[in-house]
């Protein structure tokens, strides 16, 4: 971790936050380097490190955007694939919803604020809790999102419990393992009450790319490209979900790309310094290679499932 960040987190946020992200730098880093592969642990320390990073430039939401016509702004892109994953699952009024890998609560607050149902999200990340409540409380919702620390491969709650979930790009992330991919969707179909529905989106590739490829993407989404080979919708009806309406939007969320790299572009100066000119122009070239390999070998499904 560059020095300078933990000055500033000094300097901005005490002492504490600096043991923190010491902490989450730690956590994240070890998995790799002894086994070179993710786990849970791992994934959690992961987002509790980034997560000061991506508001500072990239804003509340922690996905990619959703460009129906391309000419969006980053932040309407966004909201325009929290929007989409909402439709799918069908919310309305009187419905409790679960949220699946929830990031800060952003999504999970638009979508209460649309369609005035009450949301329980769930995460692993104990930072992202600590700011996502905090987030919530700020945008006056705690009456309608509760944000709660947990598994997703093992929630803490009653068969039935929903009337509908959302799992808006979390899956791959939660998912260290095929296995994992098979007690998620089992926890979804278990929880969710008979009749509702879910909307899923995420990341997923048909192929896996190369090694150069693959470091790329383990730097840029700490992912192995093996990791995220996923067929999810045949996952889903494996596991007695009717797929209601499918598409595939990698093609729409291609732009995000761009809109981070006029970030790093417009904040340049900010960014060398806090990263360092090393650091920084890794990144840049890194960002630049992503997009042809999700060309290549990539897809993005959006799916409404019904139980």
């Amino acid at each position: 971790m560059p020095s300078r960040i933990l000055v500033d987190t000094w300097r901005e946020q005490g002492p504490g936050a600096c043991v923190r992200k010491l902490r989450a730098a730690t956590g994240m880093a070890l998995p790799m380097l002894l086994t070179g592969k993710r786990t849970a642990a791992g994934v959690a320390a992961y987002f509790d490190l980034i997560t000061d990073e991506g508001r500072r430039f990239y804003g509340d939401s922690f996905h990619f955007g959703y460009f129906r016509t391309g000419a969006e702004t980053l932040p309407q892109a966004l909201d325009a694939h929290t929007d989409l994953v909402a439709e799918m699952a069908e919310p309305t009024g009187e419905h409790h919803i679960l949220d699946v890998g929830c990031g800060l609560g952003a999504p999970a607050a638009r979508i209460a604020a649309r369609y005035g149902c009450k949301i329980t999200a769930v995460n692993i990340s104990r930072e992202q809790i600590r700011q996502g409540r905090e987030l919530i409380e700020q945008r006056r919702m705690s009456d309608r999102v509760q944000i709660v620390r947990g598994d997703a491969r093992a929630l803490a709650f009653p068969d039935g419990s929903f009337d509908g979930i959302v799992c808006l790009e979390a899956a791959g992330d939660i998912c260290v393992s095929e296995e994992d991919k098979e007690r998620l969707v089992r926890e979804l179909h278990r929880v969710l009450r008979p009749g509702g529905r879910v909307g899923f989106s995420d990341l997923a590739l048909h192929t896996n790319p190369p090694a150069t490829d693959n470091r790329t993407l383990r730097a840029v989404l700490y992912h192995r490209g093996e990791e995220l080979v996923t067929d999810w919708p045949a996952l889903f009806l494996r596991h007695g979900f009717q797929l209601v309406n499918r598409q595939d939007i990698i093609k729409e969320t291609m732009p995000t790309w761009d809109r981070t790299l006029s970030v790093y572009q417009e904040r340049s100066s900010e960014i060398i310094h806090r990263y360092g000119r090393r650091i920084a122009d890794r990144t840049r070239a890194q960002l630049h290679r992503i997009p042809t390999i999700l060309a290549s070998h990539g897809s993005f499904p959006v799916l409404s499932l019904l139980k």
